[in-house]
């Protein structure tokens, strides 16, 4: 506070000085951050093709394809997933309202506890999306890290 003080008593004493002037004022803000890290084991957070296998016969969770409707018609799918490219993750996710995703995806809007597994073509864009679903809040989001490049090779 001492130090506050003095520096407005030594601005007022030179206001005079610089009254038809333009002045330019630097502020240094200095913050202090602490970064918090919570170990998740990669187990919680991703699933294989065993555990994406048994989710398709489950209706109570939900298989996001996040690929380009064009990647999805050249190379399949995985059954029981839906389509929603991973651009429109956040708002199918996050501002569609739970009629709309229903109309749009035919498919219930899944609620911040149920399951989610994303997928791709290779596991990158995925765990973009399962991050996207996480930052709105979703629990249990996964990522099937070996994605439709892991799946397609187990069905031949």
């Amino acid at each position: 506070m001492q130090c506050i003080k003095s520096t407005v008593r030594q601005c007022t004493r030179n206001i005079s000085a610089i009254q038809n002037r333009t002045v330019y004022v630097k502020q240094t803000l200095t913050v202090s951050l602490r970064l918090y890290s919570e170990k998740v084991k990669v187990d919680e957070l991703t699933v294989d093709y065993h555990q994406v296998k048994n989710a398709t016969l489950n209706g109570n969770v939900l298989i996001v394809d996040v690929r380009e409707p064009e990647e999805v018609k050249e190379h399949g799918k995985i059954p029981n997933s839906i389509n929603i490219p991973l651009g429109n993750v956040s708002t199918a996710l996050g501002i569609m309202t739970d009629k709309e995703f229903q109309s749009l995806y035919k498919r219930p809007k899944p609620t911040e506890e149920g399951e989610i597994i994303f997928y791709c073509m290779i596991g990158k864009r995925s765990g973009m999306a399962q991050q996207n679903a996480i930052n709105l809040g979703y629990k249990n989001v996964k990522n099937y890290l070996g994605s439709w490049t892991d799946w397609a090779s187990k069905l031949h």
